[in-house]
């Protein structure tokens, strides 16, 4: 199945316009290059030149890119055809407008069913301060909250950020605080937490995030990532770096739901 469509199919309450893409951040534009199909970029991008100018004021390092597609397929005069390719590529991407746009929509759509017991021992959270790195909507954020002293719910998505300080108030949990950042580059000194979590974070700059995780767990400290994949994990590079030599996470893979359910931990000496 095309991305479009399932994504399509996973926000049927939903549609896109043109202008939604100017609720993208800066570093999620700097992603289009490895997620647009050229050819309907290409025709979006003519169609609405203020997108245009838009992407290239916000991250100009994709300007580059844009020039090269624009000059690789050339203009399209068909207007049903023109609106056929805007509205696949919007949907290629609505993930990020999605995030953006409508975190409650994502949010309730998301199935996380982690239990905590599942990631990690309720006692080792008591009187703990924990950050979740990437925290999207904040779930597993909430999760632990309910058995630690503090928790940094990390995201770099604003969209995120505002859902989870309004669902913070809304349920009255006062120990969730939510700050802007990246796992490659964590806003915190050396040896903050006490443990780190992810949960489907990992991976955009590997090397770097669990360089950048390692300086702000304390010694002793734990880093836990937890996943949920279709495909054959073997094959996943992300798992594979993980349980190098070099970074040695243990693994554990938690059968009994649609999609499996996998745990990388560390103790950080």
């Amino acid at each position: 199945m095309k991305y479009s469509k399932m994504l399509k199919e996973s926000f049927p309450e939903i549609s896109l316009v043109a202008e939604d893409l100017l609720v993208l951040e800066s570093f999620q534009i700097k992603y289009l290059p490895d997620r647009v199909p050229h050819k309907e970029f290409a025709t979006l991008m003519r169609k609405y030149p203020f997108v245009k100018h838009f992407l290239i004021s916000k991250n100009p390092s994709i300007s580059n890119f844009i020039d090269s597609v624009l000059e690789e397929h050339c203009e399209i005069t068909d207007e049903n055809l023109i609106n056929e390719y805007c509205e696949e590529l919007l949907w290629e991407i609505a993930d990020l407008i999605v995030y953006n746009k409508f975190p409650e929509i994502y949010d309730e759509k998301v199935n996380f069913n982690w239990d905590i017991d599942e990631i990690i021992a309720k006692e080792e959270l008591e009187g703990k301060t924990v950050a979740d790195v990437g925290a999207g909507s904040g779930m597993l954020a909430f999760l632990v909250a309910k058995y630690a002293e503090t928790v940094y719910a990390i995201e770099p998505i604003s969209g995120f950020r505002s859902f989870i300080r309004q669902k913070a108030a809304k349920i009255d949990c006062k120990n969730v605080y939510v700050l802007d950042g990246f796992l490659d580059s964590i806003p915190f000194p050396d040896n903050s937490f006490d443990v780190l979590f992810t949960s489907n974070a990992v991976g955009w700059n590997i090397e770097k995030e669990l360089q950048e995780i390692e300086r702000v767990v304390k010694p002793n400290g734990q880093a836990i990532h937890i996943m949920r994949v279709n495909e054959n994990v073997n094959e996943n590079p992300v798992h594979e770096i993980l349980l190098s030599k070099k970074w040695n996470y243990t693994f554990r893979k938690i059968e009994g739901s649609n999609k499996m359910k996998l745990k990388y931990i560390k103790t950080i000496v």
